[in-house]
């Protein structure tokens, strides 16, 4: 499942990068290449715009991992990344002017297009935002129409949000653990795993009584599948019931030692 899901995540940036790639070679958006022949915006634009992706990817998972903007909108977030990422997005377009369009650059271009990066990358990101918020209020809608009888009730009232965002197969199942991977988090369960396009602290907010602790900024794990921690050089693991392992930073260690306390396992 998990391989399913990341070759799912990957497959819709290949279409992405694909489509936008397409896109700036034939409308030449921004004035660039107007004055290039074909192959050469092909070369332009697919540096340009897998090198500016690198930098965004960086950028806004960054920010959306931050504990100190977590409380901001999802969009606001991604727009701060993007203006972060849009410095070296910018710098990375006049290296290829200078390389492809010399006679065309003009120093006074970087505020322009350090502007203009900011504003694609706000738009992609928020784009796969809408998307997966469309795909997610779709899947709850057909999940709302199923026929329910009096003896659900008790059970549906008692399944956390964030299970109802998971699909039909994986609600039955045990959160197991979290963790972020790249704007998405991986709901692990006892029957499986998704992604589900959020920030961890929202996730977490969704657990509704589901014990557990944060284990590091990027890593959640249920109390109930926690077994043991451990020490591996420098780093710190929390070992879980299903095999796997995952980072305990330093930060929240104490945290994750208390779980285990009350559990009798540290």
């Amino acid at each position: 499942m998990r391989e399913n899901t990341g070759q799912n995540t990957r497959d819709r940036r290949i279409v992405v990068l694909g489509v936008a790639i397409f896109i700036c070679v034939f409308l030449g958006p921004f004035g660039r290449g107007d004055d290039l022949n074909f192959w050469d915006r092909v070369a332009f634009w697919t540096v340009a715009i897998s090198t500016v992706g690198i930098f965004m990817e960086i950028c806004i998972l960054a920010t959306l991992e931050s504990k100190w903007l977590v409380k901001l909108p999802s969009l606001i977030i991604i727009a701060i990344g993007s203006a972060i990422a849009g410095f070296p997005g910018a710098s990375v377009v006049i290296t290829l002017n200078k390389i492809f369009r010399p006679e065309h650059l003009e120093d006074s271009q970087f505020p322009e297009l350090w502007l203009k990066v900011t504003i694609m990358g706000v738009l992609i990101a928020g784009l796969e935002l809408l998307i997966n918020a469309r795909n997610q209020t779709a899947q709850e809608e057909a999940t709302n129409r199923e026929p329910k009888d009096d003896t659900d009730k008790p059970a549906i009232l008692k399944t956390p949000r964030l299970l109802q965002r998971l699909p039909a197969r994986l609600r039955e199942g045990q959160v197991i653990s979290m963790s972020m991977q790249d704007h998405y988090v991986e709901v692990t369960t006892t029957k499986g795993s998704e992604m589900i396009l959020m920030r961890l602290s929202d996730a977490m907010d969704l657990l509704d009584g589901i014990e557990g602790a944060q284990t590091h900024r990027s890593h959640w794990a249920a109390s109930a599948h926690a077994d043991t921690l451990s020490r591996a050089g420098r780093r710190h693991e929390l070992k879980l019931k299903d095999g796997r392992s995952v980072p305990v930073s330093s930060s929240y260690r104490d945290t994750v030692e208390r779980m285990l306390n009350e559990k009798g396992q540290a």
